[in-house]
């Protein structure tokens, strides 16, 4: 299926799995997938946006918690000066075990993969040859009991008007082949 997918889309998920290590999720969750959609450059992004569903107000409706250096650093906290001390204490990566590894692959959850199944029906649905942002938007737009569609909610956005945003007749971008 990634074979069909542009290559924004591809990005798309790569930033997922960024958006998931970021907040130390073992794992791709729909959350993750739909702050990577509202992080493009293409309509899903700006549609998101036009429906309120911005990236700030979605990261502020994201479940869990980040760690934000930049706001450590004003209390005078430096992650990376802690990370070095306790490496030299305790060795490389004694604050990765037993978390998420920083690099390298991250599963799927059940519901991400089932929105990328979506996708590609939104896709096939459309007429269109290949999978992008928009197709993933509609997919995630599929599923209401996600952690994506809650964050939606939370966010003031209306998932209904969003699909018809995005649908040919409401002003979807022309076709990519």
């Amino acid at each position: 299926m990634f074979e069909r997918f542009t290559k924004d889309a591809r990005e798309a998920v790569v930033r997922a799995q960024e958006e998931a290590r970021a907040t130390c999720a073992g794992h791709i969750g729909t959350e993750h997938l739909l702050l990577a959609v509202a992080t493009g450059t293409g309509h899903a992004a700006s549609a998101l946006a036009e429906h309120g569903a911005t990236v700030e107000r979605l990261r502020d409706e994201l479940p869990g918690e980040r760690l934000d250096g930049e706001a450590l650093a004003t209390l005078g906290i430096d992650l990376d000066e802690i990370r070095r001390r306790v490496e030299a204490s305790f060795g490389p990566g004694a604050l990765d075990r037993g978390r998420p590894s920083r690099g390298g692959h991250m599963p799927l959850t059940p519901e991400s993969k089932k929105a990328l199944e979506l996708a590609l029906r939104e896709a096939v649905r459309l007429g269109d040859r290949h999978i992008g942002e928009e197709h993933l938007l509609l997919g995630l737009l599929r599923d209401e009991g996600t952690a994506a569609a809650g964050m939606l909610r939370r966010a003031g956005a209306d998932t209904a008007r969003l699909r018809e945003a995005l649908s040919p007749a409401g002003g979807r971008r022309g076709r990519e082949g």
